[in-house]
């Protein structure tokens, strides 16, 4: 009997962290604006307006980053990270070198999970020779 009760805990703890982590990942969307060419993975962009989407049924590990005006855009891999304490709603991280712009991660939402992108092969050979800075752009849920 013992053995049942302890079976049956085990089970409703894990729904329950089960359904937090399910609460926890990000299921809207987000618009933001670029003045200039930027670098998803090995795909560049250009200036415009754009929409972040989670792809459906990827378990949050694919978004689509697509210009709202051409539909042009990217599908790209991504993981799941924590925010920056400092920050707060909407916004997307750049790594910031001489000649690239790269999109590093992507916060929708104050306080949610992140997103996390794979650097491609510009920002990786830009990072052999210089530090990145760090450029937050304003997002905004749609």
């Amino acid at each position: 009997m013992r053995a049942l009760v302890g079976s049956f805990v085990l089970f409703a703890l894990v729904l329950t962290i089960g359904s937090a982590a399910a609460t926890a990942q990000i299921t809207t969307q987000m618009g933001f604006k670029m003045s200039q060419s930027f670098v998803v993975e090995n795909t560049t962009l250009p200036a415009g307006s754009y929409l972040i989407t989670p792809v459906s049924g990827t378990d949050q590990s694919v978004v689509q980053i697509r210009n709202t005006t051409t539909d042009a855009g990217v599908m790209v891999a991504v993981e799941l990270v924590q925010p920056d304490a400092g920050q707060s709603g909407d916004h997307l991280v750049f790594n910031r070198y001489k000649k690239v712009l790269a999109l590093s991660q992507i916060f929708p939402g104050g306080g949610n999970q992140g997103y996390q992108l794979v650097p491609g092969h510009p920002e990786k050979l830009a990072a052999k020779t210089e530090k990145p800075t760090k450029q937050t752009v304003a997002g905004g849920s749609k």
